[in-house]
Formats: C-alpha cells, sequence, structure tokens
C-alpha cells in the first residue's frame, strides 16, 4: 500500500467539483481547503466496498464541522471515477460533501496511491499529519478528533461494536 506518508509535503491540486448545479463549472484545489487550517482529503471509487463502508461516516464528520460555526476545516472527496458516476455515488449515498473529480488520476499518482480510500489529514503548511489506507476505525477517529475536537465521537458505541477495527481497501 504505497501513499505518501506522514510528514510528507502535500501536493497542490485543482480539480472540478462535480455539483448537481454546474456539473463541471468550479474547481477546488488543497490551497483553498487549507486557507482555515488542516484539511481532510479522501480519494476514492464509487465501486469500492470499503468506500461505500467509510464514506458516510466522514459525511457525519463533515455535518458536524459544518454546524459548528466555530470549525471552518475542510474534507475533500476525490472520486477516480467520472463525473456521471460521482453524482450517481453522491445521490445514492446522500452525499453533501464536495466531490471532486480526478478522472484523469493526476492528483491520485502524486499522492502515490495504489489503494482506495486513502485519506489524508493535511495541515494549513501543506505537511501531511496523518495517513490513512483503507478503514482503521482508530485513525479514523483520531482524526476526526483532531478536526472537530475531543468531544466529537465518529462512530456511536453500537457502531464501535460491530465495525472491524481495520478492512484494507
Amino acid at each position: 500500500m504505497t501513499a505518501l506518508a506522514e510528514g510528507s509535503p502535500a501536493p497542490d491540486f485543482n480539480l472540478p467539483v462535480s455539483d448537481f448545479k454546474n456539473c463541471r463549472g468550479e474547481s477546488y484545489s488543497l490551497a483553498k481547503a487549507l486557507e482555515h487550517g488542516p484539511a481532510l482529503v479522501v480519494f476514492f471509487k464509487v465501486d469500492c466496498p470499503v468506500c461505500q463502508m467509510t464514506l458516510p461516516y466522514i459525511e457525519r464528520l463533515f455535518g458536524y464541522l459544518k454546524n459548528n460555526k466555530a470549525s471552518k476545516n475542510e474534507i475533500y472527496l476525490l472520486c477516480q471515477d467520472s463525473h456521471e458516476q460521482a453524482l450517481d455515488f453522491k445521490t445514492e449515498y446522500q452525499l453533501s460533501l464536495p466531490i471532486l473529480i480526478d478522472e484523469d488520476l493526476l492528483a491520485t499518482e502524486s499522492y502515490g496511491l495504489t489503494n482506495v480510500p486513502s485519506l489524508f489529514l493535511i495541515n494549513a503548511d501543506y505537511t501531511i499529519e496523518s495517513t490513512i489506507v483503507g478503514f482503521d476505525r482508530e485513525a479514523l477517529t483520531q482524526a476526526a478528533k483532531r478536526l472537530a475536537g475531543e468531544d466529537f465521537n465518529l462512530f456511536s458505541q453500537e457502531e464501535a461494536a460491530v465495525l472491524p477495527a481495520f478492512r484494507p481497501g
């Protein structure tokens, strides 16, 4: 499982956002995400079962951050599939997160990815604080607490009791 390691500089990207209104209008960059502090960048594919298991929890974190006025941390999903597939996935999984389209895989390659989901917690100085490849319940918990605060629980007690500790992507 190759991916940029913790402590590495995170490559910037500028990708079109998949959105119901303007299809391929606006684009987002890592620089934009880091304007207000650390950001979480999540690479995924729509047909990946581990991605399908992970992303509802990332959506939960995103919802908490958006409802907490004190937090301006960003989360971006980078989809390795087409715009149309990303929109279908967004609808099926009821996601409100921004999904950026990395169909040509340039961002994926710059992060050295061979597996999805791959998540990077990136500090405002572009340093990768945490790299998570696959579903890692403890690492996801720690990343969520870093962005949302120690009082935030990404998983309920019931979920934590039944979810695997780790599932490779």
